[in-house]
């Protein structure tokens, strides 16, 4: 996606010329002003100057209101005059019947103005809209100059920097290593093929336990040149992706003897009882924590909870010996990990007006919004605050510190992990012996081995007669025999019949040209955007 996001070196050329030039004037400390923030995964409550209030950790019942209340305390230690307020929705962004983007304008409603600061779930669309602002006016910033460069491009658009990670995690593979060898089944090192990978989840004797959930796709996706890599690098010209590639219809093959061995692919066909699906709540992770599989390539953000040491805790896994691995390699990329990123948007404050170009006012407010979230994201002094804050989960105190995986690098990099690790239920995960497979990913994400793309940040819908679909539509849904047939009555073929294999090949070469046009649809719907509230001309996307 070079033409829409800022190549890595020319990133880093560009910081280091505004370092040397523009001496970056941060906000003054005796600065006034309000900054309101929503999410998810809290209670559901409004919380206004969040950071001057006194609370209990009893008295923070959501993790995200937790983790606002300590970065906002740490944040008004320096800006005491800024009041934060939050609003953090209860569950997920699409639960209780109400979808985020409807969220967002319920907000609108009832407050007057779009919250400053929100975590995206379509950053593009938001970018699209207009919604969010330009971050890249503050690039002249110390701190946005140690943010990782390849993580800021997968956020940024034709040079308009759209979003710092709210949430940035690795995307491994849970491995059983106890429940295997308990069954005289060989654990392939960390630096596992595709090979080793399907042997081992075909030793599984499908009875007691199964090799995986699922058929990992993903494992496709970036273990081609063709799919994630090619997305992420596209430079505008040519096929955004390449679904009837050589490497592709080469793996294709895989997804049927997967199927063999994963709990999904095996209840299609009827093998796996009721009443083991509904003792695991019919969730891979449960499968998993429950040693009922051997490998897990979903649900990556539970990884605290797998680890989370709290005598009882529903989450914890079961075995005594488990890892995270890198994704296998194949013959056409090496181990990988995907990206699990969710966005953090500012708002748009130019056009308060109506005019994308800011007014003094207009640019004071976004640059107290700014300082905000990149002290949130950025700032060791706020990760510590995270760490060291508890809230009610339930009937136990927890961190406030979640998942998510430090923005800066180097030395900076380090310590925030080493505050990372120093939370329970990440204990585990410091020590190279108990956790191989985890160090080698922290390894690949340090160097850089990575080309996943974010469902969050990159196009990912299009616009179909005014009802939103998925781009990868057909891709996503392989493994449904309506997809893959045309016919919605349809209940065969199963991804382990016979003819499945056959019927996906000849159907990739309509898939990818379908594909490659709603790319376009998607770009050309972002182009417009970024000329109506961004200022860029026909010549910016040359």
């Amino acid at each position: 996606m070079k033409k829409y996001l800022v190549l890595l070196l020319a990133l880093a050329v560009t910081l280091t010329i505004a370092g040397c030039q523009d001496k970056y004037e941060a906000l003054d400390t005796g600065i006034e002003g309000d900054v309101t923030v929503m999410l998810w995964s809290g209670d559901g409550s409004y919380i206004e100057d969040i950071g001057n209030k006194t609370l209990a950790p009893e008295d923070l019942a959501g993790q995200n209101q937790a983790t606002i209340y300590a970065v906002a305390k740490a944040f008004n230690a320096v800006y005491p005059n800024v009041k934060v307020n939050v609003y953090a929705k209860a569950a997920g962004p699409n639960d209780g019947g109400v979808s985020w983007d409807q969220e967002r304008e319920n907000f609108k409603t009832n407050y007057g103005h779009y919250p400053d600061i929100w975590a995206s779930t379509n950053l593009v669309d938001d970018v699209t809209k207009g919604l969010v602002a330009d971050l890249s006016q503050f690039s002249s910033d110390p701190l946005y100059q140690s943010f990782n460069p390849g993580v800021m491009q997968m956020m940024n658009y034709f040079g308009i920097q759209a979003g710092l990670p709210q949430f940035l995690q690795p995307w491994g593979v849970f491995v059983n290593k106890e429940l295997a060898e308990q069954n005289n089944i060989d654990v392939p090192d960390p630096d596992w093929t595709i090979e080793e990978y399907t042997d081992f989840v075909n030793s599984a004797d499908m009875t007691n336990f199964w090799g995986a959930m699922d058929t990992p796709f993903s494992f496709i996706f970036t273990g081609t040149t063709t799919l994630a890599a090619q997305l992420s690098s596209y430079d505008g010209s040519g096929d955004h992706i390449n679904l009837n590639s050589n490497e592709v219809r080469a793996l294709i093959p895989y997804i049927s003897e997967w199927a063999d061995s994963s709990i999904w692919g095996l209840q299609a066909q009827g093998l796996v009882p009721t009443e083991v699906m509904d003792a695991s709540w019919w969730w891979g992770f449960k499968f998993f924590i429950d040693n009922k599989i051997l490998t897990l390539d979903g649900d990556p953000w539970m990884m605290g909870d797998a680890a989370n040491p709290t005598e009882g805790h529903w989450g914890a896994a079961q075995s005594n010996d488990w890892d995270i691995y890198p994704r296998p390699s194949t013959a056409y990329q090496e181990n990988t990990v995907g990206v699990v990123l969710d966005p953090l948007a500012v708002y748009n404050f130019a056009m308060l007006d109506g005019n994308p170009e800011y007014t003094e006012d207009e640019q004071l407010q976004a640059k107290i919004a700014y300082t905000f979230a990149s002290f949130w994201i950025g700032d060791t002094r706020a990760w510590q605050a995270r760490a060291d804050q508890e809230f009610l989960d339930g009937e136990a105190l927890k961190s406030a510190m979640n998942d998510s995986f430090p923005l800066v690098t180097g030395e900076a990099f380090d310590e925030q992990m080493e505050i990372w690790y120093s939370t329970p239920i990440h204990a585990r995960f410091s020590d190279p012996a108990v956790m191989p497979g985890f160090h080698e990913i922290l390894r690949l994400w340090e160097e850089g081995q990575i080309w996943d793309v974010s469902d969050k940040a990159y196009p990912w819908t299009y616009d179909d007669n005014g009802t939103v679909r998925p781009i990868l539509n057909e891709w996503q849904n392989i493994w449904n025999p309506a997809v893959i047939t045309g016919n919605p009555e349809a209940t065969s073929p199963l991804r382990s019949d016979a003819g499945w294999t056959d019927l996906v090949l000849s159907k990739l070469g309509d898939w990818n040209t379908a594909m490659n046009e709603r790319f376009l649809l998607s770009e050309a719907a972002l182009r417009e955007g970024l000329k109506e509230f961004y200022g860029l001309t026909d010549a910016d996307f040359e």
